[in-house]
């Protein structure tokens, strides 16, 4: 980043850049310009939408299609490769337009760098296009700008400024010039700069240009991210297993029929073509499809609460993860500062409400209930106030403008019916001592009902307690001073990570005109202190607590102050009241063995940077977990981008945050964050189920070829009434399939272990159960039609692909659920799944009547009581599975019982 300018003195900084106080000329600010290029981040790198496109022919699963596509031409069989090839078009379709929709639905400029500047150019004071600042520009900055470039501040009246989106730090932080020691103080330690992207909460300051552009801790977060690797989604890693299953299965069973075939004597021709069917039965052809919609119908769910997939495959990534490692302000917390403790001489209040909302209460927690010094001191606050506060009267919406910390001083005083400008217009303000750090409080001087000048005091509590000589009493009534007890209870409030301030009100000495600049006060009254905290959302305990229920860890990685994040971790639950809280500064001296073992143990980092934030993410992902990070300000780009699924928030985050997301909450609510999770486990679910139907009945069909070849029969279906099958009946089935519901309880479950395969030893056992009864069935059946019964190969096949249509509409009753009994799992739970299984045996019947598919599919009609029959005998898959359902339940009830 080059020089330490932090640690240089004004004089040093404006020589090491060639400046002066007067600026640089407009010559050499050009030559900068050229030589350094524009103040700006360059923009992401935007996806085009032939790459989009093309990504949806990536895959192990999707290249086992075309392969099976191509072969089937080069074997002459035009229909398999058709069929195939519609498949592919029409999942590349879906998801080039889901993806598509969601790339336009977030905003992604980078627009925190885009403003203009007021800078000194040749002594003569000039507003710019900031993007046009070069190293060693003088800038003027004042109260609500936001800065333009990295600077050092070379002189400042009050200056506070909002480094939140950068640093993660909650409160403002006051700025001075005075060079520091430090020359490796990270950049929330440096409070002689200023850093791009921030902006000035109060004050005005000049600043000396140090970076532009990517130079700048902005653009070296930016730069960052181009380097870090992109964590996968759990989906994406359980599919690619699946998938190399798939391919290794295929293979081998088309070897092992090939040699079943050629050593029962059948001739090679027709035993490789039989090969081809094969694989033919075993590709879940329909997978790929009905995966993309799963995920699109969970993408449109999450979207209707709040929570924006840019990648379709992300989808369930919340849904798997096993840990979130959340920033603290904006995203547990409002990023707004709030009134939470009022404590005057005798008693201590607590005031209700969070944020800007105007809702809320006093009430006492200890001493006095009724007490005349919390309305004192909330009107004598609200007079020494330079913040401003409007309600809209058509929204309801609050405004406000100034200091964070007068702002919430001013939305106390409309829970107690106090507003500033009532006072001012009663009690008319005749002087102001405005804040400043040298002084440490702020006083207002305003003419009371006698004629005289009183003044209100408030700032910083020591200072605040030395200027006064007695205490208000709750009856309204002056009391002696209890100062040691004033500091106890002050320390007691910080210790909570709340910032204090004390406020006082007197009588003014002497007579005061406008244009004075008054003494400070003396012999004041003490009202008491008011503290204050950035607080939890009102949601964000009780998505904590639906986390801890669903088994997902929370940890958090904050900048703010350890004492803070402690607090409201603690707050929230996340932590209990002993917990250890490691910094920034703990984390750089750890070795990596130490990091992985204090990573197990913590829950709470402070004061971290985004390298820490980073180090933590690889650290998790190193011990197995599935990982989402979830944050707003610039600083939490790199670790959203490492973790497995990066959540950013939508409304308060940086567009930096949000391009490195591949999730973005909209509403900015932590609770959507736990509807996430539950849509996700929901879309992993129901990718399961499809996984199940496709597979298990692809297996039995192949185990049906296997049986029919070593009986000495001829095959049972062509290779395209297979694909009919497997596309045209049950792709209907798996549309319905992706449109279930949540089962109950799927937020009380733990998250299935990362390393769990999709085809875990559930659906093996399923599949083996499911794939006997179906191979078993179609088999038998094909060998009782023609050996038995005397039917033609024609009508037997007929029959038997009748067969298997009913076993697939009867055994998606089988996947909607792998525990819950089918009897007690209504369909009407389901109407689209329903719907979508009479839609598919309409469409078998239909193409059973009508000539074209007759004459392409080797169709007739059938009798109704040979349909019931075939009825019957697709029943017997839903028997086994409810029996081995029934074996599952028993076992389970048995290890609770022992």
């Amino acid at each position: 980043m080059g020089q330490a300018f932090h640690t240089l003195s004004v004089e040093q900084s404006l020589a090491g850049l060639g400046s002066s106080l007067d600026g640089l000329s407009v010559a050499e600010a050009r030559a900068r310009l050229q030589r350094d290029g524009r103040n700006e981040l360059p923009p992401p790198k935007r996806t085009s939408w032939i790459i989009i496109l093309l990504r949806q022919f990536a895959g192990p699963l999707i290249a086992v299609l075309i392969a099976a596509a191509v072969v089937s031409v080069f074997l002459n069989e035009p229909g398999d490769a058709a069929f195939i090839g519609i498949v592919l078009v029409f999942n590349a379709l879906i998801g080039f337009f889901q993806e598509v929709k969601a790339e336009r639905e977030i905003i992604r400029l980078f627009a925190l760098m885009r403003t203009t500047a007021r800078v000194e150019r040749e002594d003569e004071l000039r507003e710019v296009d900031a993007a046009e600042l070069v190293a060693g520009d003088v800038v003027w900055l004042e109260s609500g700008a936001r800065v333009p470039a990295d600077m050092r501040i070379v002189q400042e009246r009050d200056v506070t400024v909002d480094e939140a989106a950068l640093t993660g730090e909650s409160l403002p932080v006051s700025k001075t010039t005075a060079p520091l020691a430090n020359a490796d103080a990270i950049p929330a330690e440096r409070t002689n700069m200023l850093f791009a992207g921030t902006s000035v909460t109060r004050g005005r300051a000049i600043g000396l240009v140090t970076a532009t552009g990517v130079r700048t801790e902005l653009g070296e977060v930016a730069r960052e991210l181009e380097t870090t690797r992109r964590g996968k989604p759990p989906l994406v890693m359980r599919i690619e297993k699946l998938s190399k299953q798939v391919a290794v299965g295929t293979v081998v069973g088309c070897l092992l029929v090939f040699g079943v075939g050629v050593a029962r004597g059948f001739p090679v021709a027709e035993t490789f073509l039989m090969g081809v069917a094969l694989a033919v039965a075993a590709i879940p052809e329909g997978l790929p499809v009905a995966i993309t919609l799963a995920l699109a119908v969970g993408l449109k769910r999450m979207a209707s609460r709040g929570v924006l997939v840019r990648r379709l495959e992300a989808v369930e990534g919340l849904g798997s993860c096993t840990v979130i490692c959340t920033d603290k302000t904006g995203t547990l917390t409002m990023n707004q500062l709030t009134v939470n403790r009022i404590a005057t001489a005798s008693a201590l209040h607590e005031v209700s409400g969070a944020g800007y909302s105007l809702d809320g209460e006093v009430r006492p927690l200890e001493g006095e209930g009724n007490d005349a010094a919390v309305e004192a001191l909330v009107r004598s606050a609200c007079f020494a106030n330079e913040a401003t506060l409007a309600r809209d009267e058509h929204s309801g919406d609050v405004h406000v403008s100034g200091d964070p910390t007068d702002v919430a001083v001013l939305v106390a005083g409309r829970k107690l019916g106090v507003r500033r400008e009532h006072l001012i217009e009663h009690s008319p303000e005749v002087a102001v001592l405005p804040f400043e750090s040298e002084r440490q409080f702020a006083a207002s001087y305003v003419r009371d009902d006698d004629g005289g000048v009183v003044v209100h005091v408030k700032g910083a509590p020591e200072r605040i307690l030395a200027m006064c000589t007695d205490a208000l009493g709750p009856d309204g009534s002056s009391r002696k001073l209890d100062a040691e007890a004033m500091r106890t209870r002050l320390q007691d409030l910080s210790s909570q990570g709340l910032r204090v301030l004390g406020v006082a009100r007197g009588k003014a000495h002497g007579e005061i005109a406008g244009s004075d600049v008054p003494e400070p006060p003396h012999d004041l009254t003490f009202l008491g202190l008011i503290a204050m905290r950035d607080a939890p959302r009102l949601e964000a305990k009780q998505a904590i607590q639906a986390c801890h229920d669903a088994s997902v860890r929370i940890i958090v990685a904050t900048g703010d102050h350890a004492l803070t994040a402690a607090a409201v971790a603690r707050e929230l639950g996340i932590v209990g009241e002993d917990a250890k809280v490691l910094t920034g500064h703990d984390v750089e001296k750890m070795t990596d063995k130490e990091f992985e073992q204090a990573v197990r143990e913590v829950s709470v980092f402070a004061r971290v940077t985004p390298i820490h934030k980073l180090r933590l993410v690889r650290t998790l992902e190193a011990q197995g977990e599935l990982v989402a990070m979830t944050g707003d300000g610039a600083n939490d780009a790199g670790a959203l981008k490492a973790a497995h699924i990066g959540v950013a928030m939508g409304l308060r985050g940086t567009d930096v945050a949000k391009e490195a997301a591949r999730v973005v909450i909209t509403d900015d609510n932590f609770a959507s964050i736990v509807a996430g999770i539950e849509e996700g486990r929901i879309v992993h679910d129901n990718v399961r189920n499809v996984v199940a139907l496709l597979v298990m009945t692809g297996v039995g069909e192949v185990l049906a070829i296997l049986l029919t070849i070593l009986m000495g029969l001829p095959m049972p279906m062509t290779a395209v009434q297979l694909l009919w099958a497997n596309l045209a009946t049950e792709g209907l089935q798996v549309i319905g399939l992706a449109l279930e519901p949540g089962a109950h309880g799927i937020l009380k479950r733990a998250p299935r272990p990362p390393d769990e395969r999709i085809f875990n030893g559930l659906m093996l056992q399923r599949t083996l159960i499911v794939s006997l009864v179906v191979g078993g069935s179609i088999a038998g059946s094909y060998w009782y039609l023609l050996k038995v019964a005397g039917y033609s190969q024609f009508a037997a096949s007929n029959l038997v692909l009748l067969l298997l249509v009913l076993i697939e509409n009867v055994h998606i009753g089988n996947c909607r659920d792998e525990h819950r009994s089918g009897f007690v799992n209504s369909p009407l739970r389901n109407p689209w799944l329903l719907g979508a299984a009479l839609l598919a045996q309409g469409v078998h019947l239909l193409a059973m009547n009508w000539g074209p598919t007759q004459e392409l599919l080797n169709l007739e009609p059938v009798h109704f009581m040979t349909w019931l029959a075939m009825f019957g005998i697709s029943l017997s898959v839903f028997a086994a599975v409810e029996l081995h359902k029934l074996w599952l339940w028993w076992r389970e009830s048995a290890k609770r019982r022992t």
